[in-house]
C-alpha cells in the first residue's frame, strides 16, 4: 500500500510540474523578441555589434590582462578563454536566451552562443594584434563545423547499391 501511495505522489508531483511544450516555446519567442530590443539586461550593457563587444571587453579588462591576451597564439587564446571569458560572454550577453547582441550575431550567420563567444574572442584578439578580422571568413568557419557536427551525428542504418540495365558492373 505504501508503494502505490509514494508512486501516485511521484505521479501527481511529476504531472503539475510537466509543462506543455509549445507554451514553452511561445515563452521563449516572447521572451526573445522582449530582450534583443533591450541595451541593458540584469543591469548589464549589451552590445549592438562586435565593435561595441571587443569596446566593452577591453574596458573590464586590465591592460596587464589584454597584454597577456594580445601575446597569445590564437587558437590557444580561444581555446584557454572560452570556459572564462567565453562564459562570462554567454552568461551576461544573454545569448541563450537572446538579446540584441546575439540577434546581431544570428542575423550575420553564427548562431550557436559558444561560436559566438569564441568570434568575439578571436576578433579581440585579432584587432589587437593589428590583423584583418576577416569575419566573413569566421562565419564561414563556424558553419562549416557545425554542419559537420550536425552530419556526424546522423546513423546510417542500410546502404544499397542499385545497378541499372545499361550499366556493367
Amino acid at each position: 500500500m505504501k508503494i502505490i501511495l509514494i508512486l501516485s505522489a511521484f505521479f501527481i508531483v511529476g504531472q503539475c510540474f510537466a509543462q506543455d511544450p509549445v507554451s514553452d516555446e511561445q515563452s521563449f519567442e516572447e521572451r526573445y523578441a522582449r530582450n534583443i530590443k533591450k541595451s541593458r539586461i540584469n543591469g548589464v550593457y549589451i552590445p549592438k555589434n562586435l565593435d561595441e563587444a571587443m569596446m566593452e571587453v577591453e574596458a573590464l579588462s586590465t591592460e596587464e590582462a589584454l597584454a597577456k591576451f594580445k601575446s597569445g597564439e590564437e587558437e590557444i587564446v580561444a581555446k584557454r578563454l572560452h570556459f572564462g571569458l567565453g562564459r562570462w560572454i554567454i552568461y551576461n550577453w544573454n545569448l541563450y536566451e537572446g538579446s540584441r547582441f546575439s540577434h546581431y550575431l544570428k542575423e550575420l550567420g553564427i548562431n550557436h552562443p559558444d561560436d559566438q563567444a569564441k568570434f568575439v574572442i578571436v576578433s579581440l584578439h585579432r584587432k589587437l594584434n593589428n590583423l584583418p578580422l576577416e569575419i566573413d571568413q569566421q562565419i564561414s568557419e563556424f558553419q562549416k563545423a557545425r554542419e559537420k557536427e550536425r552530419l556526424d551525428k546522423i546513423k546510417v542504418i542500410k546502404e544499397e547499391k542499385r545497378i541499372r540495365q545499361n550499366e556493367v558492373p
